[in-house]
């Protein structure tokens, strides 16, 4: 220590020694064993082995994924998604801004999805019928210029093959569903045109409020299903801006509250407002939402309101139970969040709003 040239060099050098070590630790861990003689009792609780193997296979292509990111994305990843540190605790530990942290962190997962549908054509191409090698090529076009918004590519491929038109990736996502949530709407108006037959999911998706209909009245049960990707026909009408298929799913009693299966876990109210569709929002607010419910991600309702500038959402939002000091994951709490986007109007209502909620001396 006393030979060091910069002590203001000391923190960086520190922090970086101990997370390298930490790393070192953790990839050589060893794996957990139980006794020979436990394996029956436990066997009703354990996945099967091909569901186990299936599962470590997508552990590894994930971890392998996530190795290939840049240092600095790669350590920001880890320690927000593997040690569930907050995007505050990481800005510190690593030296760094809050903004930062999000924008690494937003970067990564760009990343990471590109690297992961790398994976999946490649999976899909070592799986595929040898007897029809093309189609299977073609199914992965497909979804990939629905994506991307390649209308002459969707064209060609469905002039050369009508089949594509119910081609679904593993995750159950149909062309039109990829199209919808990419916002490409001429390719969702040419695939309707092509004869998708909807199933309840995506005519809510693109508001078609007459096929949701038509639907439900076959089989009630689909009101409150969950689309491939975890979101229910509510979420998604609410979430692109559908008033009338919004307001006919919760006329129907759909659940206002409904968590999605996704991994970011939000109702219907949060999908509005990430939508920035403050018309359904109100309309879920009107219906009773949870307006207290945080999100894995960690914003509240009135984080987004706060961000997105809903000056008109702020009042009936605190009214209902939004707590105006709630922190998010990275400690911002929804007046943070409007100061740091500029969205002086509404601080001005937080501030304002919190200092008649303190109780008079």
């Amino acid at each position: 220590m006393p030979a060091l040239r910069d002590s203001a060099a000391f923190p960086g050098w520190f922090r970086r020694i101990v997370y390298k070590q930490c790393d070192r630790i953790l990839r050589r861990k060893a794996l957990a064993t139980v006794p020979l003689q436990d394996v029956a009792d436990q066997a009703g609780t354990q996945l099967s082995q091909a569901d186990a193997l299936e599962e470590r296979e997508m552990k590894a292509c994930v971890l392998e994924a996530i190795d290939a990111l840049p240092e600095h994305e790669r350590t920001t990843t880890m320690l927000f998604y593997i040690s569930g540190y907050s995007h505050k605790e990481i800005g510190t530990f690593l030296g760094v801004a809050v903004s930062a942290v999000k924008k690494r962190l937003h970067s990564a997962r760009s990343r990471l999805r590109d690297r992961l549908m790398v994976s999946l054509e490649n999976t899909l191409r070592e799986t595929r019928p040898s007897r029809d090698e093309r189609f299977a090529t073609r199914v992965i076009d497909m979804l990939k210029a629905a994506r991307a918004g390649d209308l002459t590519k969707v064209k060609e491929l469905l002039e050369e093959d009508p089949r594509l038109l119910s081609a679904r990736d593993p995750m159950g996502n149909t062309a039109l569903i990829l199209a919808v949530n990419s916002g490409h709407d001429q390719i969702a108006e040419l695939l309707l045109a092509s004869g998708v037959q909807l199933d309840i999911h995506e005519a809510a998706a693109i508001g078609k409020t007459k096929r949701v209909v038509e639907l439900l009245n076959e089989n009630p049960a689909r009101l409150d299903s969950y689309s491939p990707e975890g979101f229910t026909p509510l979420a998604l009408a609410a979430h692109f801006g559908h008033v009338e298929t919004t307001t006919v799913l919760l006329t129907r009693g759909a659940n206002v509250n409904a968590i999605s299966k996704h991994a970011i876990e939000v109702t219907p109210l949060h999908a509005a407002l990430f939508g920035r569709r403050t018309e359904t929002a109100k309309l879920l607010l009107a219906q009773g939402a949870d307006v207290r419910v945080r999100p894995r991600e960690g914003w509240t309702a009135l984080h987004y309101v706060a961000a997105y500038g809903f000056a008109e959402l702020v009042g009936p939002l605190i009214d209902r139970g939004a707590d105006i000091h709630e922190p998010d994951a990275g400690g911002w709490t929804p007046l943070d969040v409007a100061e740091q986007e500029g969205s002086l109007v509404i601080a001005d209502i937080l501030r304002r709003r919190a200092a008649a909620s303190k109780p008079s001396i």
